[in-house]
């Protein structure tokens, strides 16, 4: 009676573990690994920081309109003085003590030889960089959720396959056992059957042990409390058969994504650098108001229109401006060998992988 109840008590913490095990699948677990990844809000924060920077850039091409208004007191102001000797002295402020200035400017850019249309894409060049290092993040998350979840799943097939050889030694040991209590064997022939019984009994403890650590790793992977127990519930199909019709890494992979956006990066920062050779034009629409303003001569408020255009043409006589051209020439260059490695890289590992299904498929 007593050892009945002390099996029961050593039951009823599996038994609790087994009764609150959260029911999972593979699909839920990508769902929560998504969800809880800090790596990935941080990577989609980043992807929308340079899609408000595009549209910033974008903004270059519109008017840009300008206030400026003034308001001060002199007390004092430099004065004219006219003597008449015996007659008369004619004092005047030259200036005014009080001003009241404000003006608006509306300037249109007509002409920047590139300046603009490189901001524009190097901003859209960036944000596809990003946008496509925010992909590569959540496929990583996803890649890393399956395999956690595929090695929980290899744990709970250990720990089975354990148990049935635990079971299996017992077996033998009574049988031995009983064979021993009829004379028919030795006491090498119950050593043996104990040591085999021992040994499936560490192998089951190994087992579970591999089991639960499996599971703290998906666990914290999830956003799941440590002390929470997995039931995974979907089934595993068989891989297929035929791993034939490879014709190479997609170019919509986020690897290749990022790498042809490097590209157009440089391509863009060639082009800003290459613009310093060209002026800059715009015109410009104005109105002032204040006092004086128009009128130097009289304190009283008037106001008046302008509108102009402005070239402005500058060059640096070390020639910075060809150095910097030749720069991002060579920078453009190694982008473009590096897209070229990185596509190289990414197919010779598809393909390797592709070699290892074939072998696990024809073993």
């Amino acid at each position: 009676m007593k050892i009945k109840i002390s099996l029961l008590l050593l039951l009823i913490p599996v038994i609790a573990s087994m009764a609150s095990a959260k029911e999972i699948t593979i699909n839920d677990a990508v769902g929560l690994a998504r969800a809880h990844s800090y790596k990935l809000k941080a990577s989609r924060a980043q992807a929308q920081a340079y899609q408000q920077n595009l549209k910033a850039a974008v903004s270059e091409r519109m008017p840009t309109l300008s206030l400026d208004a003034l308001a001060s007191y002199k007390n004092e102001v430099a004065q004219l003085e006219i003597a008449i000797p015996g007659v008369y002295t004619l004092t005047r402020d030259f200036g005014f003590k009080e001003t009241y200035l404000t003006d608006l400017r509306l300037t249109m850019p007509l002409f920047t030889g590139g300046k603009i249309s490189g901001g524009i894409g190097l901003a859209q060049a960036t944000r596809d960089y990003y946008e496509a290092l925010s992909r590569a993040s959540e496929d990583e998350l996803i890649l890393a959720a399956r395999i956690e979840y595929l090695t929980l799943y290899r744990g709970d097939l250990l720990v089975d396959a354990a148990e049935a050889r635990l079971k299996r030694a017992k077996v033998i040991r009574d049988d031995t056992q009983s064979l021993y209590d009829a004379g028919a064997a030795d006491s090498v022939n119950i050593l043996d059957a104990s040591l085999a019984l021992a040994n499936a009994g560490l192998q089951l403890k190994q087992a579970q042990t591999y089991r639960r650590q499996s599971e703290l790793r998906l666990l914290v992977l999830l956003g799941l409390e440590p002390t929470e127990h997995l039931d995974l519930i979907d089934v595993l199909s068989d891989p297929p058969e035929s791993t034939q019709g490879f014709s190479g890494v997609s170019t919509e992979k986020p690897e290749l994504l990022a790498a042809s956006s490097s590209v157009e990066m440089s391509s863009s920062l060639y082009s800003l650098n290459r613009a310093d050779y060209f002026p800059t034009l715009s015109a410009f629409a104005g109105y002032s108001w204040g006092k004086p303003n128009l009128d130097y001569f009289h304190d009283e408020f008037n106001d008046y229109f302008i509108v102009g255009a402005r070239l402005n043409w500058s060059f640096n006589l070390g020639g910075k401006s060809q150095r910097k051209v030749s720069m991002s020439r060579h920078q453009l260059e190694a982008a473009r060998n590096q897209y070229e490695q990185t596509r190289e890289q990414l197919d010779q590992q598809a393909r390797l992988v592709l070699e290892n299904l074939k072998l696990a498929l024809e073993e």
